[in-house]
C-alpha cells in the first residue's frame, strides 16, 4: 500500500474509533432527568392534613404538653402518625379531644429511637396489631424487641418510598441514626416533617431537595437548636431562603431563641408552631389553624 494511502486508512479508523467511543460512552456522560433528580420519582397526593398531637410548646386551649413530638398526618391515600411523644396517656387524650380515631391510622412512622418520639406507641399496640411501624434501621435492639411484639416492623436504611407521596430521608447521621419524612404536594412541592433534626434541618432539607429535585415548600418539626450559636441559626436562616422554603414550622426541641430568630429573619416565612396546631396544603389552597 502506497504511504498515502496507508496513512489515510490509519486517519479513517482512527476517526471511527473516535465516534464509536463518544456514543458508547454518551449516555453515562449525560444524566437523564430521573438521574438529575436523584433518583426518586415521586406520585404526588392532592393534599396533605398534619395536626400537632404532641408538643412541648403550649397552644390550643384543652391539650395538654408534653416534651416530645407526635403528628397526626393525613393525604388522599393514608392516615399515619409521625412520632407518638414520651407517653401514652397524653397521646391518647389529646387525640381524643382532637377527634382523631386512631382506629384509622395506618402505620406509624418514627423518627429516631428517644423516648419522647416513642413513648406513645403503647397506646396504638392495643388497637392494631397489625399495624406497620417504621423504625430507623440502626435502632437499638431493646426499641426493635420491644416494638416487634406488637407491631409489624420495617427497618429503613436507605431512601425509601414507603407510599404514594412519601419518601423516607434514610438514616442520617449525627450522634445518632435520624429519619425524616418528606410528602409531595401537587403543584405545591415538597412538606417536611423532622423530628429532632439531629443531623441539621438545613441537612435534612437539602438532603431531600437532592434526592428527588423538588422544591422543599413546607418544613415542620424540631429543630434542635437550643444552644445554637447565631451564626448556626443564620445559616440554617439562609438555607431556607435559598431554597425559597415558604413555611417553616419549628416545634419541639427547637428552642425560644432559634424561634424568635427564625421568626425576625424569615418574616412572613415563618410560623408559630405548638400542640394543637393544624395545617392543611393543598394545590388549591394552604390553611392554618390552631
Amino acid at each position: 500500500m502506497e504511504p498515502a494511502k496507508k496513512y489515510l486508512a490509519i486517519f479513517f479508523i482512527f476517526i471511527i474509533t473516535v465516534i464509536t467511543t463518544i456514543v458508547i460512552l454518551f449516555p453515562t456522560l449525560q444524566p437523564t432527568e430521573r438521574e438529575k433528580a436523584g433518583g426518586f420519582s415521586l406520585e404526588p397526593v392532592s393534599y396533605v392534613k398534619i395536626v400537632v398531637v404532641v408538643d412541648n410548646n403550649e397552644g390550643v386551649q384543652d391539650l395538654e404538653t408534653a416534651w416530645g413530638v407526635s403528628m397526626y398526618v393525613e393525604t388522599d391515600k393514608d392516615v399515619f402518625l409521625f412520632d407518638t411523644g414520651p407517653d401514652p396517656g397524653v397521646l391518647k387524650r389529646n387525640m381524643d379531644r382532637l377527634s382523631i380515631n386512631p382506629a384509622s391510622i395506618n402505620f406509624v412512622f418514627i423518627s429516631h429511637e428517644h423516648g419522647d418520639h416513642t413513648g406513645g406507641l403503647s397506646y396504638l399496640a392495643a388497637l392494631n396489631e397489625d399495624l406497620l411501624v417504621y423504625l430507623p434501621a440502626h435502632s437499638s435492639s431493646s426499641l426493635k424487641e420491644r416494638t416487634s411484639k406488637y407491631f409489624k416492623v420495617v427497618e429503613v436504611k436507605e431512601p425509601f418510598v414507603l407510599s404514594k407521596g412519601l419518601l423516607s430521608s434514610g438514616e442520617l447521621y449525627k450522634g445518632l441514626y435520624e429519619q425524616s419524612l418528606a410528602i409531595y404536594v401537587r403543584d405545591r412541592g415538597l412538606v417536611v416533617l423532622t423530628g429532632c433534626s439531629h443531623p441539621g434541618v438545613d441537612v435534612i432539607v437539602k438532603h431531600f431537595h437532592e434526592l428527588t429535585g423538588l422544591p422543599v415548600f413546607a418544613v415542620i418539626g424540631g429543630f434542635h437548636l437550643r444552644g445554637a450559636s447565631e451564626n448556626r441559626l443564620e445559616e440554617i436562616a439562609r438555607t431556607f431562603l435559598d431554597l425559597d422554603v415558604k413555611m417553616v414550622f419549628p416545634i419541639h426541641c427547637t428552642g425560644d431563641k432559634a424561634r424568635q430568630f427564625f421568626a425576625g429573619r424569615l418574616g412572613e416565612r415563618y410560623m408559630d408552631g405548638h400542640v394543637g396546631l393544624t395545617v392543611f396544603i393543598s394545590e388549591e389552597k394552604v390553611s392554618v389553624k390552631g
